[in-house]
């Protein structure tokens, strides 16, 4: 990782800050520096920069919201930057005057095009109101010769000729019409249903009943026979010969109509063409309506096109002012140079560089710019390790999970998931039961490409090989042992020779414990701590660790030498001394207090180098408690008198709670006994700045 330092005119920030955030490769920082304290840095600034975006920002987008303004940034002349920096509240007053301006002319067009739209969309709805009353007096039409027919056929000649009098009555007015037409004898009545609701009814009676009749029509509203019928119609009624004629020729006429309503028979036709004109209408002013908007779209256009200029700058201004008011960016400003410092990882310097001269380019300008190595006090970012293939990066999880390595600290993400899975595949050595954890894996880490599940899959994946290689080894396939060497398995049997399993794990655990003091010591030179080479994370505890396990011989039995105690007095003592050589480095110089420090450097050595030797005999456990499983499946198989059956449980019983206390114990072994000896996990993330796209 490097430190770089770009000093600018404030003018050419922006682009700057706008060039790095394009590549992402850089991490801003706090500017740091004695010859920088005259400077202000973001938050002590006199702008408020993020109130100044708000405004040309939230403008910006209600102008593309009323015409999908697409604006290309146009850089303004130096001059007028130099009077942004010094007074940019003035600018974007400016700007929003500009905009406001703009909006107010796109908005009056936008009202223009939606009066006349909606001036063309009530023509056509009126012309086809229009088209449907044509076709809806065709209803009425029907409607009446439906009446006339009815009426027709409900007269009889004779009945109407011998007649009194004769009118159209509601259904319920007959009967109290009647009530009173019986206080006179001679006098009765007729009624002959034409409609649903309405009656032909016809008074016969003498002549000086006439205008008592006449009243009593009167009173009850009866209609006049005439309302109905014309006097054509009661004269074709009279003449029973016509009165078959027009009988006749309202029915047809009734039918024609029906089958115009319809679209049947002959109607079939007049209906295609009511539909097709209706069709007819609606293309032609689907044309006036888009003519309409094409119009408005263009004069709206023209609007930016003679505005272009002005348009182009408040987009400049806004992604300027988005560099301005991000928080992310913390620079240093003055009235003459702004300050810039960021984190890039030394493998994308070239994209960094590239992008710094394209601006220079630009700007027929040069800045200054210095790489530098960190020092060790700067709290510097680090990348996690990129897997490879890629589909594997969730095993990164494994490591970041104990902690982020500092910049200045050995990445161990590949020899976390190796020691990982080793321990795992000691501890749960079986062929069959590797198969399905592969699998599991593989259909996890397929479903699944983000979340707790992806990295379990992905996880599972070198557990169930590094289990199958241990199966191999231990000659154990879902429990049966023996199937493939006969019982002469490469490594000890946990049940048959317990204690080779343990004097192996032993000499693994040395080996571990060993190789992470050896990269504890290259953490050390990395952060150019001698005086920690030799102590308890250095050579002193590997010493040490070295006599604990020579001084363990076969079968566990004690060989204590004088080579041993040497060895233990010596790793011991270097431990007491790398506390005391570490104050008089520092300046802190020689006293009790380093004694002190020496003592417990002494003692933490004794107790933790110890510790962690013989705390890996529990992968020598935990393999004699998998394999006791194979006798216990036998003995319940046994007892069932289904073998099978004791096969699956046991199986069903490893691949559930052993699995996972299995997997706690490796896990707990790689964090506490072998990364413990050099692992800090002190550092943080690196999260490069990358520019914000308008929305």
């Amino acid at each position: 990782m490097k430190k770089v330092t770009i000093i600018t005119p404030p003018e050419y920030e922006p682009q700057i800050v706008q060039a790095i955030g394009s590549v992402g490769v850089t991490q801003f920082k706090l500017v740091t520096g004695s010859e920088y304290e005259a400077l202000k840095g973001t938050e002590k600034q006199q702008f408020d920069w993020s109130n100044l975006y708000s405004k040309i920002h939230s403008r910006l987008n209600e102008l593309d919201k009323m015409g999908k303004f697409e604006i290309k940034p146009l850089k303004p002349d130096v001059e007028e930057l130099k009077l942004f920096t010094k007074d940019p509240n003035k600018i974007v007053d400016e700007l929003l005057d500009n905009l406001n301006h703009l909006m107010i002319r796109v908005n009056e067009k936008n009202e223009e095009k939606f009066i006349a739209g909606n001036k063309i969309v009530q023509e056509l709805q009126s012309k086809i109101t229009e088209k449907n009353k044509e076709y809806e007096d065709l209803r009425t039409k029907k409607e009446e010769i439906q009446v006339k027919l009815e009426s027709v056929q409900a007269l009889e000649p004779e009945e109407l000729k011998k007649c009194f009098a004769v009118g159209v009555v509601k259904k319920d007015i007959i009967p109290q019409i009647e009530d009173y037409l019986k206080r006179y004898p001679d006098t009765f009545t007729k009624a002959i249903k034409f409609t649903e609701d309405e009656f032909f009814l016809f008074v016969f009676s003498s002549e000086e009943r006439r205008e008592w009749v006449e009243a009593l029509f009167m009173v009850y509203n009866v209609r006049d026979i005439f309302d109905v019928l014309d006097p054509k119609d009661i004269l074709l009624v009279l003449d029973s010969t016509k009165r078959q004629d027009a009988i006749k020729k309202y029915r047809d006429e009734l039918k024609r109509l029906e089958g115009v309503i319809t679209g049947e028979g002959e109607g079939k036709t007049i209906l295609v063409e009511y539909n097709k004109a209706i069709e007819n209408i609606k293309a032609e002013y689907d044309v006036k309506i888009k003519e309409n908007e094409e119009k408005y779209v263009k004069e709206i256009a023209k609007i930016k096109q003679d505005q272009i200029d002005k348009l182009g700058k408040i987009s400049y201004y806004d992604q300027l002012l988005s560099s301005y008011a991000n928080n992310n960016v913390k620079t240093l400003r003055g009235n003459v140079i702004s300050v810039i410092q960021g984190y890039t990882p030394e493998v994308k310097m070239p994209e960094l560089m590239n992008a710094i001269e394209e601006v220079e380019k630009n700007v027929g300008q040069k800045f200054f710019i210095e790489v530098e190595t960190p020092s060790k006090n700067d709290k510097v970012p680090s990348t996690p390790l990129y897997f490879k293939p890629s589909f594997l990066q969730p095993l990164w999880t494994l490591t970041s999970l104990r902690g982020w390595p500092a910049f200045n600290e050995l990445n161990p993400g590949y020899i976390s998931v190796f020691i990982f899975c080793l321990q795992f595949g000691l501890m749960f050595g079986d062929i069959g039961q590797g198969l399905v954890i592969l699998l599991i894996g593989l259909v996890l880490s397929r479903k699944y490409k983000s979340g707790m599940m992806s990295k379990l899959g992905t996880l599972f994946l070198p557990m169930g090989i590094t289990a199958i290689i241990f199966g191999i080894l231990y000659d154990s396939f879902f429990l049966n042992e023996g199937l493939l060497f006969h019982h002469h398995s490469i490594l000890p049997n946990p049940i048959k020779n317990p204690l080779g399993l343990m004097e192996l794990v032993f000499t693994l655990a040395a080996i571990e414990v060993i190789f992470g003091i050896v990269l504890s010591m290259i953490n050390q030179i990395k952060k150019k701590n001698w005086a920690g080479l030799i102590g308890e994370h250095g050579l002193g505890m590997a010493l040490y660790v070295y006599a604990i396990y020579a001084a363990v011989g076969p079968g566990f039995t004690p060989q204590i030498g004088s080579t041993t105690i040497n060895f233990m007095l010596a790793g011991l003592g270097l431990s007491f001394v790398e506390p005391i050589i570490h104050g008089v480095i520092s300046g802190h110089g020689f006293g009790i207090e380093s004694i002190g420090e020496g003592f417990g450097g002494m003692l933490m050595t004794f107790v933790e180098g110890l510790a962690n030797l013989f705390s890996f005999l529990r992968i020598a456990a935990f393999a004699l408690a998998h394999a006791s499983l194979a006798e216990a499946a036998i003995t319940l198989g046994d007892a069932l008198g289904q073998p099978i059956l004791g096969l699956l449980v046991m199986n069903l019983l490893a691949l559930s709670f052993e699995l996972v206390s299995s997997s706690v114990q490796s896990l707990r072994l790689l964090y506490y006994e072998f990364m413990g000896k050099f692992f800090t996990g002190g550092g943080e993330s690196f999260r490069p700045f990358t520019i914000r796209k308008r929305v």
